[in-house]
């Protein structure tokens, strides 16, 4: 088990948030991937699947949410939302694998419309066995 620390600077047009969740989970490698799986305060599986290029983050929601960032590509996105599914185009200016983990910087856009822009850094510390 590890403690996985997940810190996201989140701007939408002259607004900023500061989210910092903290939670349990694994972490394992396969294959030169590295995997950090825990359920989000919503009790939904999160996957973080990263290597050095790229990171894919995937929600086991209804319906599942997937997200692959890569700094040399523009990909595609559907997320739900109270109004219907929204389908953005991600942006990822950076990526970069850290030894304990990773911090990658993305923007989600509609058409020419820039929605938000997220600074995400993410990582694991293994657990402390306490009895």
């Amino acid at each position: 088990m590890v403690k996985i620390t997940l810190d996201n600077l989140i701007t939408m047009a002259h607004e900023t948030e500061k989210i910092h969740e903290v939670y349990s989970g694994d972490y394992y490698e396969k294959n030169g991937s590295h995997f950090l799986v825990y359920h989000n305060d919503l009790a939904e599986k999160v996957v973080l699947k990263y290597d050095a290029e790229m990171l894919t983050m995937t929600r086991f929601s209804n319906p599942t949410t997937v997200m692959k960032l890569h700094p040399k590509v523009t990909t595609q996105t559907a997320i739900a939302t109270p109004i219907g599914p929204q389908k953005f185009e991600l942006k990822t200016q950076r990526h970069q694998q850290v030894p304990t983990g990773f911090k990658t910087h993305y923007q989600f856009w509609q058409g020419d419309s820039k929605i938000a822009d997220y600074a995400l850094s993410v990582h694991f510390t293994p657990e402390s066995n306490q009895t």
